[in-house]
């Protein structure tokens, strides 16, 4: 017996197509959303009912919480799956789906409360034992504030919008000068990006790799970890490639995380899906908490294939009060390879990652052993320049991390998509970077090696365009030459000549 009759899934793109087909599986109707930008996109084809939201902008559609309501009101949904992103955790929409009679796909509006922001998360995560970057414990009111505590912490800091994520109002500092040019900037963009201006300071740790945990939970206090996500490569404080699990700890260290964890779930009475962001210094072997997400994560995929488990399902059974299907060791046991996901991005790499919206004139995905393709275009699809730029992910996996690079590489290769620039040459260079193939890597790996990568994809981008030009001046000038005259021979005649040429014609 399914869980619920419909389920509608507040999102776009990719995530909406993946939820969709778990939704799906599980015989229940996907109820889709569109706003006016999105009206023939890949999952409102999907979608066994979808209905329009509003004007292009999210701000009209996507984020409007009356609109989706009244969507799944009108659709008659039992319950509403966010996605990432968008509404995912917005307390004041989970509130409205429950007032509506409805489930909320995650965790209860309660919950959300208690983890309004970041700094939320910092005080619960203190009481929890979490280990916690030394910092601001709560938001800074001004500059000379913001100066006499990077003073006492010591350089170099990062200053954090409260709010939000995606990397949005974060920045590295080394000194006083650079802390009074990025103050007002990082308010007014969390301000715009969050509604809220609050900034906070944490100490920047040495060589940081940024690890996540994955805690899932049922409503009646069981709860397990499934190990961790690698999600160090990445620029501007946006994840690129993501791995699971993590070359970089050993096991003692990964195991050191989960009582912590499962705790900080105890205090707030945690249930479905829920992702622990820290940074972790090759240095000190440190882990220094930064955020809850309160939702499903662009990598889950990660997770998946390594334990062979459905997290979207999972998710939708646990929202429905199932309980939890297996223990921690009993998951442990279930640990096999490593995978690797890709964030297809319609941005161009060689003029700094801008985004490239636009139609796709050709799209082949890759298959094969090990390939995963997580999708919300097709030929003909457009990108709009609304949101966000990801527009697929290719997940692979192996029995071991160079393997599952080995698989990376190909698939990469094998993935063709015209019309617009999307950053798959950029991961092909970074799979034969023995940097990468070696694990060893820091969240400034984009930063410290983007002249070289850039300076090869314009080489690769110029030959491709000389190699064109070429092509295309070779079939002017055959169709400029006069036609020469047709030689009508018998087909005997030919047959002699094949003959003499290559005797394996005759027999």
């Amino acid at each position: 017996m399914p869980p619920f009759g419909k389920v509608l899934v507040a999102n776009r793109g990719e995530i909406a197509v993946r939820v969709m087909k778990g939704i799906k599986e599980m015989g229940m109707k996907a109820i889709g959303v569109y706003s006016d930008a999105d009206k023939y996109a890949v999952h409102v084809k999907y979608a066994d009912e979808a209905y329009n939201i509003g004007k292009a902008p999210a701000l009209d559609s996507y984020l409007n919480i009356q609109h989706i309501i009244d969507a799944a009101e009108k659709a008659h949904a039992d319950a509403v799956h966010p996605g990432y992103g968008f509404l995912s955790e917005n307390a004041s929409f989970v509130e409205a789906v429950e007032k509506a009679g409805m489930t909320f796909i995650g965790p209860s509006s309660e919950v959300m409360n208690k983890i309004k922001d970041k700094l939320d998360g910092k005080k619960v995560a203190n009481m929890a034992g979490v280990p916690t970057a030394p910092g601001s414990d709560g938001p800074i009111s001004s500059l000379d504030e913001a100066l006499k505590l990077a003073e006492k912490i010591g350089y170099p800091i990062m200053v954090k919008a409260a709010s939000g994520g995606g990397g949005v109002g974060i920045t590295r500092v080394d000194n006083s000068d650079q802390l009074v040019d990025v103050w007002e900037r990082n308010k007014r963009l969390a301000l715009q990006a969050f509604g809220k201006s609050d900034l906070y300071m944490e100490k920047y740790a040495v060589n940081p790799r940024h690890i996540e945990f994955q805690l899932i939970g049922d409503k009646y206090g069981g709860y397990v970890v499934a190990w961790e996500r690698e999600c160090t490569i990445q620029r501007r404080n946006q994840k690129l490639i993501e791995e699971a699990p993590s070359p970089a700890l050993k096991m003692e260290e990964r195991e050191s995380m989960f009582e912590p964890i499962v705790k900080f779930g105890q205090i707030i009475n945690y249930f479905t899906m829920g992702t622990f962001e820290t940074a972790f210094s090759d240095a000190t072997r440190d882990f220094y908490f930064l955020e809850l997400n309160k939702r499903l994560q662009v990598e889950h995929p990660t997770t998946e294939l390594i334990f062979r488990i459905d997290l979207v399902k999972m998710q939708i059974l646990l929202a429905a009060g199932e309980h939890l299907p297996f223990t921690q060791e009993e998951l442990n046991r279930r640990v096999r390879g490593s995978a690797i996901e890709y964030r297809i991005n319609a941005e161009d790499p060689i003029n700094g990652f801008t985004g490239n919206s636009g139609f796709i004139t050709y799209y082949k995905e890759p298959t094969g052993p090990g390939v995963r393709v997580d999708s919300g275009v097709d030929t003909n699809s457009w990108v709009p320049p609304f949101y966000d730029s990801l527009v697929s992910k290719l997940i692979v996996y192996g029995e071991s991390r160079p393997r599952a690079i080995e698989a990376g590489i190909r698939a990469l290769n094998d993935y063709k998509i015209g019309g617009i620039k999307t950053t798959i040459e950029l991961y092909k260079w970074i799979m034969r970077d023995p940097d990468f193939q070696e694990g060893k890597f820091s969240t400034s790996y984009i930063a410290e090696k983007t002249e070289r990568f850039v300076k090869e994809l314009r080489y690769q981008e110029e030959m491709r365009a000389a190699l064109a030009a070429e092509i295309q001046a070779r079939g002017l000038n055959r169709t400029t030459q006069p036609q020469r005259a047709v030689i009508q021979r018998s087909a005997w005649k030919t047959y002699g000549l094949n003959s003499q040429a290559n005797v394996r014609v005759m027999w």
